[in-house]
């Protein structure tokens, strides 16, 4: 028995979105073979070497067509022609690949390093290059014909590592357009080249739209190994004695200044200042003591409640009743419970908690404790409270007096304890003994 033979898998043409006129391509690989072109209003003309012009039945100069097909008097672009099979030998005869590089890709220190200096500003310092390296990383092109005369260039991009270039990276890093290497090339080695080739290949069948497991794409017109440029280093802060780093990593190309991260704040800047104490911060986070002049972290200072400055916590103490900061010299004391607080709590000569007194029932869990404490005073009735952040202040009534108890909330001991008339404004402390009699 005999079995008919599968039929041969015919090469496919790759897909791709990144497409380009036979023409433009043509005027590249003619650069890469470093035969200069002139530009015309109608035609692409190259002077052919003597060695070249056998091809051409002796011919000295070529006219190409700018873009498209070509026009009567112009040489045919088409592959299978002689001008196109000329130019794809010419190349693969210069080597398994020619070398180019993005045409507008920053190639020297200066180029990468100065819009980074001009993104940040060093109040009473200097930025510096700590250290800058450049190294060529290559990718590969490989470009296709299509299938038919005249079709669009396909081209296929391969990372260092041999995967596929996103679509959105290829003009980012400027693959699309390439100047070309035409002396002393960076170095390559045989099967490092053989390896994106094939990863190259894999690509481009896989973007075919034939599927068949058994395809192969057609070969290639060219391939180019792309030299892109990757840039590593760090800048120098530097403001008196202390200095700060930022380091950089990226391809040349698509380096942006990004911002500084303050160790101290946590904030994100381009704009750097340094405290008196020599930390090197966000220019924005750095303040000044208005009772010292310190500069120092904008979060190390606090507001004061009464002047509303902006101060070092060394020169403020908290107000018991606000329990807010304000500048030592700021505060008094309440004549009612004898407490030292901000002058913002203060009006006429009682703090807001003596002016905040209000009615509660004895069996208030805060009372409880006084009379546990004090037994005498659950003989009094009538109770109103209020309390600080340290002490709290009571108030009892009966039929002609009053008394005022002012208690520590941590220890119950008293403070201060006075009585007045029932009809009487004037608080008076309470003696030695009287106190013993109030309070047993």
């Amino acid at each position: 028995m005999s079995s008919a033979a599968s039929p041969a898998v015919r090469p496919v043409v790759p897909e791709s979105v990144h497409r380009e006129d036979p023409a433009q391509f043509v005027r590249w690989a003619l650069a890469q073979l470093g035969m200069p072109v002139q530009l015309g209003e109608r035609d692409a003309n190259v002077e052919l070497a003597e060695a070249d012009r056998a091809a051409f039945a002796g011919q000295q100069r070529l006219r190409l067509p700018l873009k498209g097909n070509a026009a009567a008097g112009q040489e045919s672009l088409d592959w299978d022609g002689r001008f196109g099979r000329w130019l794809v030998e010419r190349l693969r005869t210069s080597g398994a690949a020619v070398h180019a590089r993005p045409r507008m890709q920053p190639m020297t220190v200066t180029d990468v390093t100065g819009a980074l200096f001009s993104a940040y500003q060093v109040d009473g310092g200097q930025l510096h290059l700590a250290g800058c390296q450049l190294t060529d990383h290559p990718f590969l092109r490989l470009s296709f014909a299509g299938d038919e005369s005249g079709d669009a260039i396909r081209h296929i991009y391969v990372a260092p590592d041999g995967s596929s270039v996103s679509d959105e990276l290829v003009p980012q890093l400027g693959l699309d357009d390439l100047a070309p290497i035409l002396r002393l090339p960076p170095r390559l080695e045989d099967h490092a080249l053989r390896s994106l080739v094939a990863a190259g290949r894999r690509i481009a069948t896989k973007q075919s739209t034939q599927r068949d497991p058994a395809a192969t794409t057609v070969e290639p017109l060219a391939a180019a190994v792309v030299w892109v440029r990757h840039a590593e280093g760090r800048l120098q802060f530097t403001i008196g004695k202390s200095t700060a780093f930022q380091t950089f990593s990226s391809w040349a190309k698509l380096l942006k200044p990004q911002p500084f991260v303050a160790k101290h704040s946590g904030a994100n800047t381009f704009h750097l200042a340094a405290t008196d104490d020599g930390r090197i911060d966000a220019a924005e986070q750095v303040a000044v003591c208005e009772e010292s002049g310190r500069r120092v972290l904008r979060q190390e200072l606090v507001e004061c409640g009464v002047t509303h400055k902006w101060v070092l916590p060394d020169f403020t103490d908290v107000c018991p009743v606000s329990g807010r900061p304000a500048l030592r010299h700021e505060f008094v004391g309440c004549t009612v419970c004898r407490q030292r607080v901000s002058k913002g709590v203060m009006a006429e000569g009682a703090c807001a908690a003596c002016r905040s007194l209000t009615k509660i029932s004895k069996d208030d869990p805060r009372l409880v404790w006084i009379f546990n404490e004090h037994a005498g005073l659950d003989r009094w009735s009538r109770w109103q409270l209020a309390e600080s952040q340290t002490v709290y202040i009571a108030e009892a009534a009966s039929l002609l007096k009053r008394l005022l108890i002012v208690v520590e909330k941590e220890t119950l001991a008293v403070k201060r304890l006075a009585q007045a008339n029932r009809l009487s404004s004037t608080w008076i402390d309470a003696s030695e003994a009287e106190r013993a009699d109030l309070l047993n």
